[in-house]
């Protein structure tokens, strides 16, 4: 599907992007950030100036700008631009781009508008590609967060598992010292569960501390020894 776009504003991007997303763009020599309330990256127009090419004159705190030290030409905000990062920026005009847009929506992180738009009849071997490319995006992006959740549940550096979302449930702990297995066994049989295992540097055997969920628990903020 073929479509003329237009987009919110002008954009200033890199040159790899530009030809990512297929777009017009012109080159230019001098881009900055706006020191105005918008602080856009903006291509500089004559009567323009870097920060860096005026000269400051502090006054009760307040800053002012001039072209020469003589200060017969102050500059405002609204003409001054920070330097940025020495890329290979480009700038795109808001309107004007004709793209292909089932291409171009998949890639583009801008936002714009669609003027008009011609629909192929026939599937192209691009559409079927972006179809494909789609698909692997959403299959990378579940995976991304399977490994997320997995990276949650274990705690790396200390090489242990992390307690899940049960844990907010509880509402009942108690502490079981140097206790045998068939002791926490026959505690597990009543409905508690481990929340730490804790060993100790004198004792044959763990502390456990354990919890519980118990509708019929009482608040009680005494300790249980």
């Amino acid at each position: 599907m073929i479509a003329l776009i237009e987009f919110k504003d002008n954009l200033v991007i890199t040159r790899k992007e530009a030809q990512l997303l297929k777009l017009n763009f012109e080159d230019g020599s001098r881009f900055g950030k706006a020191c105005s309330y918008d602080r856009k990256i903006e291509p500089l127009a004559d009567g323009n100036y870097y920060t860096d090419e005026l000269y400051e004159d502090v006054q009760d705190d307040i800053s002012k700008y001039y072209t020469d030290e003589s200060k017969t030409k102050e500059i405002t905000d609204y003409y001054r631009y920070e330097r940025i990062d020495n890329k290979d920026w480009v700038h795109v005009k808001k309107g004007n781009n004709l793209v292909d847009l089932e291409y171009f929506a998949l890639n583009c992180r801008f936002p714009y508008s669609i003027v008009k738009c011609i629909k192929s009849d026939e599937p192209s071997i691009q559409n079927i590609s972006n179809i494909l490319q789609e698909m692997e995006n959403k299959f990378t992006n579940i995976s991304d967060k399977i490994n997320a959740f997995d990276s949650q549940q274990f705690n790396q550096k200390l090489n242990i598992h992390v307690g899940g979302g049960l844990i907010v449930t509880y509402n009942e702990l108690m502490l079981k010292e140097n206790i045998c297995t068939d002791v926490l066994q026959s505690t597990l049989n009543e409905g508690w569960r481990i929340i730490a295992v804790c060993v100790q540097p004198d004792q044959r055997r763990p502390d456990y501390i354990l919890g519980r969920y118990n509708s019929d628990f009482d608040v009680d903020t005494g300790a249980k020894r």
